[in-house]
């Protein structure tokens, strides 16, 4: 394992570079689009090595966060993250898959589920080397429908639900959320540089109301290769190498 930090954030123990899935910015600019609040209780699914539940904690100053993530590997270092950092108490971790969510978590307990989940669908485009980055990639174990059933089953009527996926997995999110009788709420496009296509959207849906869709203004990550937008690196930190 290797430590991975952006500009004036803790270091985080990560996967050895090629060794498993390591987070990047966008699990920052997610944290960021969720907007946490101090009074809410707080699920992440998928927590990897506890990035989102960290930056909950620590910027969103909640006061407790529910972690669930299938790789005891990943348990370890989030857990281990979560002791350098002095939140071993308020960061819960749970090992398992979304599908066992109700087995270890209360129903309807839960302000805000977050997630950076797997882009890739299961059987689709080349499978990473290494089962650590391929479960993170691709839907192994566990797909879209496993995820918002689980965050259906543990938000309460109020609560909301802010995740990011490619633009491609846009209409079928939008098909699931119907079925569970939820809607996209606000979302915001991702896109590297200002004059590039979107390579993610970040979306919050709440259970179906008669609220209008928010579409907020775009996130531009770059400036240049060496720098972010003045915005994101507000958030962020400045930009720095990690080996």
């Amino acid at each position: 394992m290797t430590p991975y930090a952006f500009a004036d954030f803790p270091v985080l123990l990560q996967p050895t570079r090629g060794q498993g899935f390591r987070f990047g910015i966008d699990s920052f600019l997610l944290a960021r689009f969720a907007r946490f609040r101090a009074e809410e209780s707080v699920c992440d699914l998928g927590a990897g090595v506890g990035i989102l539940g960290v930056l909950a904690l620590q910027r969103g100053k909640v006061s407790q966060v529910s972690a669930v993530e299938i790789q005891e590997d990943m348990i370890k270092l989030a857990r281990e993250n979560a002791e350098r950092l002095g939140l071993r108490d308020r960061l819960k971790m749970i090992h398992a898959s979304w599908r066992e969510v109700h087995r270890h978590l209360e129903k309807k307990a839960y302000d805000l589920v977050i997630s950076n989940p797997p882009y890739k669908r299961e059987k689709t485009g080349r499978l990473p080397p290494g089962k650590g980055k391929a479960v993170a990639k691709h839907e192994i174990d566990g797909g879209l429908p496993d995820l918002l059933k689980a965050a259906r089953y543990l938000l309460k009527p109020t609560g909301r639900l802010c995740l990011m996926y490619p633009p491609l997995r846009l209409e079928e999110l939008a098909v699931e959320l119907s079925r569970m009788k939820m809607k996209i709420h606000r979302m915001a496009w991702v896109h590297p540089y200002a004059d590039k296509p979107a390579t993610l959207f970040m979306a919050e849906a709440v259970a179906s109301a008669p609220r209008e869709l928010k579409v907020e203004a775009p996130v531009i990550v770059y400036r240049d290769p060496e720098h972010y937008m003045p915005e994101v690196e507000a958030w962020v930190g400045k930009k720095i190498r990690n080996s």
